[in-house]
This record gives C-alpha cells, structure tokens and sequence, in this order.
C-alpha cells in the first residue's frame, strides 16, 4: 500500500497522538539559550534522539523533525555556512535512526522569517526555492511525510506547498497561526 494511502487511513480511523515540545525538552537537557536548536541538535545527536525516543515510548505516533528553522534565512541569522541540504538530511536521518519503525517521521518546515513580496522582500521564486533545498533534504533522510508549520503568510505557505510537491507525492500537512480576529500575525 501507497504509504500516503496509509497516513491518510491512520488519520481517518483514529485520533493521532504527535510529539510534544521538543524545543523545551532540548533546553532541559542542555540547549543554551540562543543558541541554533537544529545545528545544536547536529552537534549533540544523542540529546535529539533521546528525546525522540522518549516521545515514541510515551506513545507518539509521529515525530517532528528538529527542523522547524533550518532553511537558509534562519541559519544564517545564526552564521550557519553549512548547506541547508545536509542540515535537513541530517536531522530526518536522527529522527528515522531514533524512530526505527515506531512512528512515521514528519519532516518540519516553518517560516522563513521574512514575509512575500509584495508585503515583505523575500520573492515568491525564492521562497520556493529555500524551502525546496530543505524539502529535498528532510525527504531524502527519510521522512514519511512534510509538515508545514506555523506559518502567518499565505504566500509563504503557498510557496512551501509548491516547493514540497515540486519535489515528491510525499503526503504534506500545512498550518497557519492567527491572531483572535482571524488575521495572521505580523
């Protein structure tokens, strides 16, 4: 069976239980404050697979990716020279090799920070292309589907969402934050 036909099974049967606050978890156990969760991750892989492991123990089914800012706008408000690709493989590959077959493996993709033109600078064409270079990592490190975020831009969203199928049929998730009114953020 298609294991986009099976996600959409999973979730159509039952109530699906997710990971929790990976980012309090990792600060727990050592994150300094400031300091890059996804490259903190990468240097101190046991920290991110522990905690993994521990969400699949306490029953999660699936598992976020500490991947939510490792696209090239983020990173590099970090000074992270290394190649958003890597990054990204590098992050699924941790979570797969924590997982096993316990639990699918969503691959995290949130905003890039800045907002789509004609609201913000970041073109539609390169936003597209930032998150592509992160897709293509966290799909080919092995995850079993895309979650896209906490987004306040629809353009924003759209441009992830192309990016993604762009690259792969992979079964994709979107989310939006907004304010009490109905509007976004910003």
């Amino acid at each position: 069976m298609n294991k986009n036909i099976k996600i959409k099974n999973l979730l159509n049967k039952q109530v699906v239980i997710l990971d929790g606050a990976t980012g309090t978890e990792l600060q727990k156990n050592g994150l300094p404050a400031g300091a890059c969760p996804e490259i903190w991750c990468l240097k101190n892989p046991s920290v991110i697979q522990d905690v993994h492991a521990a969400y699949v123990k306490a029953g999660a089914q699936i598992i976020y990716t500490c991947s939510f800012g490792a696209n090239r706008f983020k990173l590099k408000q970090y000074g992270v020279k290394k190649d958003v690709y890597s990054v990204n493989l590098e992050l699924a590959r941790l979570a797969r090799q924590a997982c096993g077959k316990k639990a699918l493996v969503a691959g995290d993709i949130g905003p890039t920070g800045l907002f789509v033109e004609p609201f913000g600078p970041l073109g539609f064409e390169e936003a597209v292309d930032a998150f592509k270079e992160q897709a293509r990592g966290l799909i080919d490190g092995g995850c079993d589907l895309i979650v896209i975020e906490t987004m306040i831009d629809i353009q924003e969203t759209r441009a992830a969402l192309l990016a993604v199928k762009e690259l792969s049929d992979i079964f994709t998730m979107a989310s939006m934050t907004f304010e009490k009114d109905g509007h976004t953020l910003g």
